[in-house]
């Protein structure tokens, strides 16, 4: 049995473990495992992949869950099957999808992570009637004042990469969730100590 908390972290599109170093760095002393994929890989491989390591890691004890992006997806339904999560921070989660999605999948037809994050995807369908019951902390990025994207927003307010009204449209079946703005760019809230601490809250019972 561990002693230490035991975290999950879960990176975004087009990232790696790297990306949660900086967190790493700033929590206190904690066991971690980071789920790595690829987003060209089917999502149901992907689950596959991560449970095995996870109870490798873990052997079923408690674990909480970091998870950024479309890494928050994969975590929702991870979270299902692993089935002893304590609690989950989600960063900047494109919870309802990304209607530039929907029109980059017509051109990149091969793209698993176009097709996984247009709205009204099986995926998302499949995590929209996903019951999760512990703690979340959703954690929105609304953006700075240099860091909007006609692109991204197609005339809405986002961070960058996801809309703001896409990130707040958290499941109905998840019961337990406090959502929280911040006026970061989507990848500034990985080095962010405003989200240090909301975890250091939420994991480790501490405060500033």
């Amino acid at each position: 049995m561990h002693k230490q908390p035991n975290l999950i972290f879960v990176h975004g599109s087009g990232q790696s473990k790297l990306s949660y170093n900086f967190l790493k760095i700033f929590l206190p002393e904690h066991n971690d495992l980071c789920l790595e994929y690829d987003t060209a890989e089917e999502p149901d491989k992907i689950l596959k992949r991560f449970q095995f390591l996870a109870d490798q890691e873990f052997e079923g004890e408690p674990v909480s869950i970091i998870a950024h992006s479309y890494g928050c997806l994969l975590a929702t339904l991870f979270s299902k099957e692993y089935k002893n999560v304590n609690n989950l921070v989600t960063l900047s989660s494109p919870w309802a999808g990304s209607r530039t999605a929907k029109w980059l999948a017509l051109v990149f037809r091969q793209s698993q992570l176009f097709k996984n994050t247009q709205p009204g995807s099986p995926l998302l369908n499949a995590i929209s009637e996903t019951k999760l019951e512990f703690p979340i902390i959703n954690i929105i990025s609304t953006g700075t004042s240099s860091s909007g994207n006609a692109l991204a927003g197609m005339g809405a307010p986002n961070d960058g990469l996801l809309t703001v009204e896409t990130q707040k449209q958290v499941p109905s079946t998840f019961t337990n969730v406090n959502n929280i703005e911040l006026a970061l760019s989507h990848n500034e809230l990985l080095f962010s100590m405003e989200v240090v601490e909301l975890i250091k809250d939420m994991f480790f019972n501490e405060t500033k």
